[in-house]
């Protein structure tokens, strides 16, 4: 029976003569055995990924790096307790963290994504995930060489498949979301979960202990929100000043977010600042309510030169 951890990485470095060996090995299988099929396949280099994460785990759990050539493709590994585990590798150029600072010094908490379209294939018939993330350097294609640092495997935690469908949240091509300090337009059909939502593992040998009725468990379990707190405020804004949300909704939502510090638009602060001065041209707000205003924003950015 799996006894719940609070879902902080497991950190495995990649690197030196061993690392190198095995970032080789996931290579050279990978140049014989790459999918070219499937519905929003992962390209080579996130192939090589979820390759290498998946012998990582193979090695903490005493099983052969490689599955067999007639094991079926719905899930990469199965548990001694028959358990059908896929496991999911996203590489970056930045470690891992589980809660990062945005642009304007408030926290975001960190995500994890999924194919849509994966998730309701029924010929992947994974029960669980494992949600991991590779540190690789530029350029970002195994195996590397065996002076370089930075590869490192973060083994985040594990959550249901059915889950991750109930709870998570999907959004379609072109809906927004926030990465690191900018904005980016998803491409494909995505489902968002958040990290505190997983089932941490303390060693890896912990996902040994997972049986059906861990699964059962889980999958029925409530979790928190799959948004980051700033969004999530960000939301009650929207949906207040849509005369969807009351106030005491809102503050209810500021209460539970506990964010020290005031969440802004996603749009740059110039643009309230040209809307706030439109009211005053239009004679909607006094010129002592504009002063008053201006005191709760940041200051307008200028443009200061050409090579500056």
């Amino acid at each position: 029976m799996y006894k719940y951890h609070h879902p902080k990485p497991i950190e495995v470095k990649l690197i030196g003569e061993e690392g190198f060996k095995l970032r080789q090995k996931a290579a050279e299988y990978l140049a014989v055995h790459e999918n070219h099929t499937g519905a929003q396949r992962a390209n080579t280099d996130r192939q090589g990924y979820g390759l290498l994460a998946e012998m990582v785990i193979r090695g903490g759990l005493q099983m052969p790096e490689f599955n067999p050539e007639d094991h079926p493709l719905g899930h990469d590994i199965q548990l001694p307790s028959g358990v059908k585990v896929d496991v999911k590798c996203r590489g970056g150029e930045k470690p891992f963290l589980e809660i990062y600072e945005g642009g304007d010094g408030l926290p975001r908490e960190s995500k994890h994504n999924f194919f849509a379209r994966q998730l309701h294939q029924e010929n992947l018939d994974a029960d669980i995930f494992v949600m991991t993330h590779l540190l690789r350097p530029k350029p970002p294609t195994l195996p590397g060489t065996k002076r370089q640092k930075k590869w490192v495997l973060y083994i985040c935690g594990w959550i249901s498949k059915k889950r991750v469908l109930r709870e998570g949240v999907y959004l379609p091509p072109g809906a927004i979301s926030e990465r690191g300090r900018e904005w980016f337009a998803y491409q494909y059909n995505q489902i968002e979960f958040y990290n505190y939502n997983l089932n941490g593992l303390s060693t890896l040998t912990d996902l040994l202990k997972i049986d059906q009725e861990d699964i059962r468990i889980d999958e029925n379990k409530v979790g928190d929100l799959n948004l980051t707190r700033v969004d999530t405020l960000r939301v009650g804004y929207d949906l207040a000043g849509r005369g969807i949300l009351k106030k005491e909704h809102v503050d209810f939502i500021r209460k539970e977010m506990n964010l020290n510090g005031e969440v802004g638009s996603f749009l740059h602060n110039n643009q309230s600042l040209h809307v706030i001065k439109w009211l005053r041209e239009k004679e909607v707000i006094s010129d002592q309510e504009y002063k008053d205003m201006l005191k709760k924003l940041p200051i307008e950015v200028e443009f200061t030169g050409l090579g500056r």
